[in-house]
């Protein structure tokens, strides 16, 4: 929400304003392109495909911790910034419940569940999207 206040002599600094809001909000890209990761995201539908195509059926909650993972490649995060970042509020009642959203993601979007290649675990710190085949059923330990 944005809140801003003109005075009445200032009305073509709120029209400027509207107009170049409209212009952000319209420049949006409406999907995660495929030459950047090996799924197709539509957060507008909430669609995921995969490489050739094929939709991939998931739960409301699959989709959100999926986009959020991916739209941060490589970047590695803690079960607690997941839980922020895709539940919206410190969810700590079970730790386990994390693990568990992830092994029914793996299931869904992993060739081997068992030998992940997507969202992989990085020792003592959390978990990462990533496409790098050297990384399929290893766990990554963080640079020191």
């Amino acid at each position: 929400m944005l809140v801003a206040e003109f005075w009445d002599n200032e009305e073509h600094y709120f029209q400027q304003t509207v107009e170049w809001l409209s212009k952000k909000i319209c420049t949006t890209p409406a999907y995660i392109q495929q030459d950047r990761t090996d799924f197709i995201i539509n957060p507008f539908t909430r669609t995921v495909s995969n490489k050739t195509g094929n939709i991939i059926q998931l739960t409301a909650k699959e989709f959100d911790l999926l986009y959020f993972l991916i739209s941060h490649k490589e970047q590695v995060f803690t079960k607690e910034q997941i839980y922020e970042n895709v539940w919206g509020y410190d969810y700590l009642e079970d730790p386990n419940n994390l693990t568990s959203f992830i092994r029914k993601l793996r299931k869904k979007i992993e060739p081997e569940p068992d030998r992940p290649r997507y969202i992989v675990i990085v020792r003592g710190v959390g978990y990462k999207y990533t496409e790098n085949e050297e990384m399929v059923g290893k766990t990554a330990t963080p640079p020191e």
